[in-house]
């Protein structure tokens, strides 16, 4: 099985991060955070939120977009990849360490859901990369290395 956008077999899951301050996600579930998501992307013009997935501090995980669709998440880069937003549990502050923004809930819930997604793929996932890898940003908050995640 494959996973097909727009004639584009996915091939690449693409790690963010909101940029939003270390406490917005308080008092929010991660329904609401992808709906306030979906509202900013709105406001810039796009269709809807970019991002295929949001996974919120306590490991919850929303569906942005379907992976059958194309994304809005990285210019220049959206054809053939899957993006998953990390809601940050402190306030970024340069590039660091997964642990210095993120949970122990959020790695376990990426992990699963790419071995989830990795089998829905048919094994074509050959890479995992994040928004800095393609731009001049701090997105997601850490160097993301293929082989700490597939």
């Amino acid at each position: 099985m494959t996973i097909m956008q727009d004639g584009h077999r996915v091939r690449e899951v693409i790690l963010h991060t909101s940029a939003t301050p270390g406490d917005w996600w308080k008092g929010k579930t991660v329904e609401q955070m992808r709906d306030e998501i979906d509202r900013w992307h709105k406001g810039n013009g796009w269709k809807g939120i970019g991002y295929h997935r949001v996974i919120a501090p306590d490991g919850s995980m929303a569906v942005g977009r379907s992976l059958y669709d194309m994304g809005a998440h990285v210019a220049g880069h959206n054809a053939g990849t899957i993006g998953i937003c990390l809601i940050p549990s402190a306030t970024h502050n340069g590039i660091t360490r997964f642990e210095d923004y993120f949970t122990d809930a959020q790695r376990a819930s990426l992990k699963a859901y790419l071995v989830e997604l990795q089998e829905l793929a048919g094994g074509d996932i050959q890479k995992i990369t994040g928004h800095n890898d393609y731009a001049n940003k701090e997105c997601p908050g850490f160097k993301v290395r293929s082989g700490d995640w597939l």
